[in-house]
């Protein structure tokens, strides 16, 4: 056994473990499994290049783990972590993480407040030897027939005792799920959106439909993986995989639970629903539920119904007979947040035909309107989001989110601090400025200083970086050949997804109303720039409207109203999947997509 000490910061605390570990373990894969984040796109698979931590020793690196790394990071030891094999007593020091600026704004308008919890009051006659009926019957004489839980059987005469018979009781679709002292009136809700990388949480007050309090946090799961496939292969490599990263997200549902109750003086026991969105992986990771066919052709999940559950089935600790749901799916690439964007929006209720688009790991596409609604998910990559770019990274602090070439200095950053990476928006604008400048050609090839006529300044920023073309945004940033390339791939998958869906609907661009665009990279890109490169079509700039993040709206409508819960299962049958690997369309789309 070697022992390894271990610095991390945890949010936002410095903290230091004493760790013992067997000889010539994999030093990613032990910090993973002791609860330290280590970051990662790829779960330790060797590709990302992601994983960098500080160690004391002095190993050998390998050409595989060279090729991420600079000579002044070699000199100060830094390695990836899914490189080392731990063969002595060594330190590590795993970087901080940014603090992320997570959406958790959406657009939405509640047209009725009627949850399925219920409470109210209750004043009964006492017993007596002229009226003998059992606590039970006494309040299902007042209430009707109910199911009633053990948990909340075993309350009854003590609840009643002690509050001389005079109650508050709480029903969920004709269950009795908790009965309480006359002054409780506290009725709340939480409606959580479990985006792949980001989570935003939202506390309901489930009389009025008032938002009281909202939380947001990085996926804890992203310790496992970037993108839902790499969860999912954890899952299948690892017996215990679906365990742990159920578990991960169990645990951050309390904390959310934990933080609300702590924040608005609220006793847990008051919270009796939480409603869920997120894509279909996440729902089925989430409940600890098999995702392993969601991954391979033909592409089956185990579910796409919305499924309620007491909480404590799967550790969640709210109101002990309080429940959890998810809003439905369509299929495993449209998932439930994706229903909840077209609930949130409206667009399945109206005369017009609008364009639904969700740009994340995948660019979920949605078209229609009252008449008709398909879908399709476009395999876009990861790239908007940050991950396989040279220098990217989340919307986190200090990531370059906009680039103006004709400005000095060229970007700004998230928080005003100095430059760390550039995230989604920044990658689409600074292309979109290269393309401008010529400096990118139709084709996505970088054009070199020889075969451009610039003026000095812009001139000067056209690199190479590690033997490939690259443009300078920042002293140490750069956008390469390899990062425009990844940018072409994912938005020639979006433009034929669209594409697609306009055959599949028999209409032309000037049929289309509206473009909404939802997501966090949605909301903070540049129409005008995503159209430059071609990922919005260019008629269709001027009818671009942002909605946030409408997954997490979707979430809370569904939490506040049962009628919108219903309309939510509604559209999710009417939704049409276009799968797009099995149409003959899509690959000449796709290339046509390509070009900027």
């Amino acid at each position: 056994m070697h022992k390894l000490k271990v610095n991390y910061t945890l949010r936002g605390k410095e903290i230091q473990k004493d760790l013992e570990v067997g000889d010539g373990a994999n030093l990613f894969e032990f910090l993973i499994s002791n609860g330290i984040y280590v970051p990662s796109t790829c779960g330790g698979r060797h590709i990302c290049g992601k994983c960098k931590v500080e160690v004391s020793t002095d190993q050998k690196t390998g050409k595989d783990e060279e090729r991420f790394l600079t000579d002044s990071e070699k000199q100060m030891h830094i390695r990836l972590a899914c490189f080392v094999k731990v063969d002595s007593d060594m330190e590590v020091r795993v970087p901080a993480e940014k603090q992320a600026n997570i959406l958790t704004e959406g657009m939405y308008a509640l047209r009725d407040v009627n949850p399925r919890i219920k409470k109210r009051s209750l004043i009964l006659s006492k017993p007596s030897l002229q009226d003998q009926r059992d606590d039970l019957k006494r309040i299902t004489d007042e209430i009707g027939d109910v199911k009633v839980p053990l948990n909340v059987l075993k309350k009854i005469p003590v609840i009643l005792e002690n509050n001389d018979h005079r109650i508050k009781y709480v029903t969920r679709k004709g269950e009795l799920i908790s009965v309480e002292p006359f002054e409780s009136n506290k009725v709340y809700g939480i409606a959580v959106d479990i985006g792949t990388t980001t989570i935003a949480a939202y506390l309901e007050d489930l009389r009025s439909g008032e938002k009281i309090d909202v939380y947001s946090s990085m996926n804890p799961q992203r310790i496992f993986g970037a993108d839902v496939i790499t969860r999912i292969d954890h899952t299948i490599r690892k017996a215990e995989g679906l365990d742990e990263i159920q578990k991960v997200m169990t645990e951050e549902l309390n904390k959310i639970v934990d933080e609300f109750c702590k924040r608005n003086g609220i006793d847990v026991e008051n919270v009796y629903e939480i409603a869920i969105a997120g894509n279909t992986t996440m729902i089925h990771l989430a409940f600890g539920i098999p995702a392993k066919n969601i991954a391979n052709a033909p592409f089956i999940p185990a579910f796409t119904s919305a499924i309620e559950i007491k909480a404590n089935e799967i550790g969640v600790k709210i109101n002990p007979q309080g429940y959890i749901l998810s809003l439905p799916s369509v299929a495993s690439y449209i998932g439930a947040d994706i229903v909840a964007d077209i609930l949130s929006s409206r667009m399945y209720e109206k005369d017009e035909i609008s364009l639904l688009l969700d740009i994340g790991t995948n660019g979920e596409i949605v078209l229609g309107n009252k008449d008709k609604l398909v879908a399709c998910s476009a395999a876009a990559g990861p790239a908007f989001e940050g991950t396989e770019i040279t220098f990217g990274t989340g919307g986190v602090i200090g990531a370059i989110d906009h680039v103006d070439l004709t400005k000095h200095p060229a970007y700004t950053t998230i928080g005003g601090e100095a430059p760390s990476g550039i995230c989604g928006s920044g990658i689409v604008d600074a292309i979109s400025e290269m393309t401008k400048f010529g400096i990118i050609d139709t084709t996505g090839k970088m054009c070199s200083k020889d075969e451009i006529n610039l003026d000095g300044d812009i001139s000067q920023r056209i690199i190479q970086y590690k033997g490939e073309p690259a443009f300078l945004i920042d002293d140490k940033i750069c956008i390469t050949q390899g990062d425009v390339r990844q940018i072409q791939l994912a938005k020639g998958a979006i433009y034929a997804g669209i594409k697609v869906l306009m055959k599949k609907a028999g209409i032309n661009f000037e049929d289309i109303k509206k473009v909404y665009i939802a997501g966090g990279f949605g909301n903070y890109i540049d129409p005008d720039a995503a159209s430059q490169i071609g990922l919005i079509p260019k008629s269709l700039t001027d009818k671009v409207i942002q909605i946030g993040n409408a997954a997490g709206s979707g979430a809370i409508m569904a939490l506040v109203s049962d009628n919108e819960l219903k309309t939510a299962i509604e559209i999710a049958k009417r939704v049409e999947y276009i799968e797009l690997s099995n149409t003959d369309e899509f690959q000449e789309e796709f290339m046509n997509g390509m070009y900027f």
